[in-house]
């Protein structure tokens, strides 16, 4: 993998039958609303490679009131993938993950075995995909691992650090099953597409 060619390709392992981006779901207070909610509100197209940038603004130039968490995902909606993604693995209860160095707000323990991904230095942990939710941030809010699959590597899922969705690699019929997933927005998407800012 190489996240520098800014291709779907780039960040997760080239070799599965179908890929979807997970929207990372928008933090505004108690009014939920959704990326293509978001797009129609004011007018924009929405499509597989929207970009929040050039969505969020309206016709009259006020910008959104909440927006997508960067590099990670909600708990909630960690939780909900998890779900989707358990009866896809025949080991659910052995996952890995990896979580990046350089978030100030976590800290790896001493003894955590490195590994060297995206050109970026993990951590990694091992447990079961319940783990997916756990938050490795010292502060108020979360940081989830960027990086984790199962044993069997039947899907691969990553939050790079710099981008507002979460890709997700699997089986045609994993992905099938997680785009039919009423609790995540999640749209399909092609390896050779790009998620870069144009």
């Amino acid at each position: 993998m190489d996240h520098w060619n800014l291709t779907i390709e780039g960040f997760v392992p080239a070799e599965y039958d179908a890929y979807a981006r997970v929207l990372h779901e928008i933090e505004q207070g108690d009014e939920p609303a959704t990326w293509a909610s978001v797009a129609a509100a004011n007018g924009h197209r929405f499509d597989p490679l929207a970009q929040w940038t050039r969505i969020t603004v309206g016709p009259d130039g006020e910008e959104w009131r909440g927006r997508p968490r960067v590099g990670t995902l909600t708990p909630s909606v960690a939780q909900s993938l998890s779900e989707a993604l358990a009866s896809f693995t025949t080991t659910p209860t052995t996952c890995f993950f990896g979580l990046w160095e350089g978030f100030g707000a976590s800290e790896l323990p001493p003894s955590v075995q490195l590994f060297e991904s995206n050109r970026r230095v993990m951590g990694l942990f091992e447990g079961p995909i319940q783990d997916a939710t756990h938050s490795f941030s010292s502060r108020p809010w979360s940081q989830l691992a960027n990086l984790w699959w199962p044993a069997d590597r039947a899907w691969f899922v990553v939050s790079e650090i710099d981008y507002d969705s979460t890709i997700v690699a699997g089986r045609r019929e994993c992905i099938d099953a997680l785009l039919r997933t009423p609790a995540i927005e999640a749209i399909e998407v092609s390896p050779g597409d790009t998620l870069a800012i144009s």
